[in-house]
């Protein structure tokens, strides 16, 4: 499990106040919230009391209230109001869960998970299109491996292929030629763009362009999030348009993979806001469940085998995202092992 980053628990749209949200990340159960004030907490799905989910109570004013014994839980994660007290007895001091720092940026929620003194060291991934363009979003389970999942958007030459049906000369092809990545690359990043050829119907090339390429940016930043972006240059009467992709990812537990699915878009059916959502949305699900079927696959045989991946020239982006990820897990393992000898 990754830890010490910032992770995406929810989206604001889906936090109406006195809702409670559900979810699981790097083994952890959490409890998502909004108080009456509007304040956004993050805490362990679990009442100190009795050991049972706080997700089966609900929102009262600024606290969350165990179902069970009525326990009420400030966003800090500490024990506000036990009912059953008398007035004369204090509360006590153990009477707390473990809370989340949490930060609302880019409409969505995101927590911290790790050491606190290493979180000024670490930055939420840059989706900045989504505070500005309309989009939607899904999730998927995926009993797949983490490190494929967090490939899979930007792998090149998987387009043409695995999404054959969906997405088709949209994006571009690749055939026989290696691309020219341009590539820029961080301690914890990876960014680039190349060409791909414009294969469009007649139709698509009226609505984004003549243009003999496309031009295709990437990015990921490790652990948990990569990023497709498309623009299509201005042409005839057509205004320039974009679309950017992302995907969110991360262990639910040693077996499950959460892939959040992102796609915002800027000039496209810019008339018909309506029908943009439902065909964006429609056309995302489709193209996340085209990878889910070869990210299990994959899990499937590794799980049968101790198998390696047979890697060839043209998987330049593919041998630097891998140098990229293993140094970083190792890093990350490095620091949890130092960190639970300590504690020992």
């Amino acid at each position: 499990m990754i830890t010490n980053q910032w992770y995406l628990v929810c989206f604001e749209n889906e936090l109406e106040k006195g809702k409670i949200l559900k979810r699981k990340i790097i083994g952890e159960e959490l409890v998502i919230f909004k108080t009456q004030n509007g304040s956004v907490a993050v805490l362990q799905d679990r009442c100190c009391h009795r050991n049972v989910h706080l997700s089966l109570g609900y929102v009262k004013g600024e606290h969350i209230k165990c179902g069970y014994h009525g326990w009420e839980f400030g966003t800090t994660g500490k024990c506000e109001h036990i009912p059953s007290l008398p007035p004369d007895e204090k509360i006590p001091k153990a009477a707390c869960i473990k809370s989340y720092d949490v930060v609302v940026k880019y409409k969505a929620v995101w927590a911290y998970f790790g050491d606190p003194e290493k979180k000024a060291a670490t930055e939420i991934p840059p989706f900045h299109e989504l505070s500005k363009w309309p989009m939607v979003y899904n999730y998927h389970v995926v009993k797949g491996n983490i490190q494929l999942a967090a490939e899979s958007l930007f792998d090149s030459h998987h387009i043409n292929h695995v999404h054959r049906k969906s997405i088709k000369t949209l994006m571009g092809n690749l055939h026989h030629q290696k691309p020219d990545y341009h590539l820029s690359i961080t301690n914890t990043s990876l960014k680039g763009w190349y060409l791909r050829d414009n294969e469009n119907s007649i139709l698509e090339k009226i609505y984004f362009g003549f243009d003999e390429k496309v031009e295709t940016h990437f990015a990921f930043w490790f652990p948990n999030s990569s990023k497709l972006h498309l623009h299509f240059p201005a042409h005839l009467t057509m205004p320039a348009r974009q679309m950017v992709i992302y995907e969110h990812f991360y262990q639910i537990d040693e077996e499950n993979v959460m892939m959040i699915q992102i796609t915002a878009w800027h000039q496209i059916f810019q008339y018909t806001p309506w029908f943009a959502k439902w065909f964006m949305l429609k056309k995302s699900m489709k193209i996340v469940e085209e990878d889910i079927a070869f990210l299990e696959s994959n899990k499937y045989w590794h799980s049968k085998e101790k198998l390696n991946d047979l890697l060839i020239k043209p998987d330049e982006l593919t041998f630097e995202f891998t140098k990229l990820w293993n140094k970083n897990l190792k890093q990350n393992a490095s620091t949890t092992y130092q960190k639970e000898a300590t504690e020992l």
